[in-house]
């Protein structure tokens, strides 16, 4: 029995338009499912904890990264497959594990794909499989959660581009802090510190390429630390990370390690797979193979 939870709001709505194909190809293909409804919230835990003991085959998540977060952190440690229809505005999860964006290709490639074992981040508690992004970048998704122009460009199927528009919206007050990384055994200390990505696959932020050689298969975290420049030249490195060029930017520390503990001068803002989470300790480590993914 496949079990699809589907997030109808997900990219403004287009979990609903997405679901509606993928329910007439299941009835074509005469696929036993069931389907249950989420919004995102901490209901998927129950969701979860509702079928987990059941005849399941897989449990198949329509909608964006952040409903993908939410059902990941409930399968983290279940030997339960998890399969991924794109339906979000950003899908960076399936743009990293190169998981189709028509629902069709990917609806088949769930049918017929073989299971397979995906290391996560975790922080506290939270597990995260993208991405977690400590300072500049938990505030820009932070605005960009909280923004009417993200409903708007998603409208316009535009999403990618609120996370630009946040961006620059917070570039503009946003001010850097010095902090200490240790990794493993060894011992970091940056200045003027605008953004830590931590992560366990390579994008985030609708198509930015942080950390490009992230690997969800390695038993490691990939560190980009970005410190010591000013707005204008953030700026202008940014178009760079796109292509994942702004590694080799001389302002730019890429970093490997299992065990990560950070300590700013100030607090900052915590994101993962673009949910803000609440950490006063900030320390991540890798679970290694935690998640079944089709």
């Amino acid at each position: 029995m496949y079990y699809f939870i589907v997030n109808k709001t997900s990219g403004n709505g287009k979990g609903a338009v997405v679901w509606k194909k993928v329910q007439n190809l299941l009835e074509v293909k005469r696929v036993d499912y069931k389907v249950l409804y989420t919004d995102g919230s901490a209901h998927d835990a129950m969701l979860v904890e509702s079928i987990i003991h059941t005849d399941i085959t897989a449990i198949v998540v329509v909608g964006g990264d952040g409903t993908i977060h939410g059902i990941a952190n409930s399968l983290a440690g279940k030997h339960v497959p998890m399969g991924i229809i794109p339906a979000g505005s950003g899908n960076d999860f399936a743009r990293s594990l190169q998981i189709p964006r028509h629902h069709e290709k990917a609806l088949n490639r769930i049918l017929t794909g073989k299971v397979k074992t995906m290391d996560l981040g975790r922080i506290g508690h939270e597990f995260f499989i993208t991405i977690a992004g400590i300072g500049f970048d938990g505030k820009v998704a932070k605005v960009t959660n909280e923004s009417k122009v993200k409903k708007l460009l998603n409208k316009l199927n535009l999403g990618s581009l609120s996370y630009i528009y946040s961006l620059i919206k917070v570039l503009i007050t946003y001010e850097p802090t010095n902090a200490t990384i240790k990794i493993d055994e060894d011992i970091h200390h940056f200045k003027e510190v605008w953004m830590i990505s931590v992560a366990n696959l390579p994008f985030y932020g609708g198509g930015i390429k942080i950390c490009p050689d992230a690997r969800a298969d390695d038993g490691l975290l990939d560190i980009c630390v970005l410190h010591g420049v000013n707005r204008w030249e953030l700026l202008m490195v940014f178009p760079s990370a796109f292509s994942g060029k702004h590694i080799t930017h001389k302002n730019v520390t890429m970093l490997k390690g299992k065990d990560i503990f950070i300590t700013p001068e100030k607090e900052l803002v915590i994101q993962c797979d673009g949910e803000i989470v609440e950490q006063k300790t900030i320390a991540l480590t890798v679970e290694k193979e935690a998640l079944q993914i089709l």
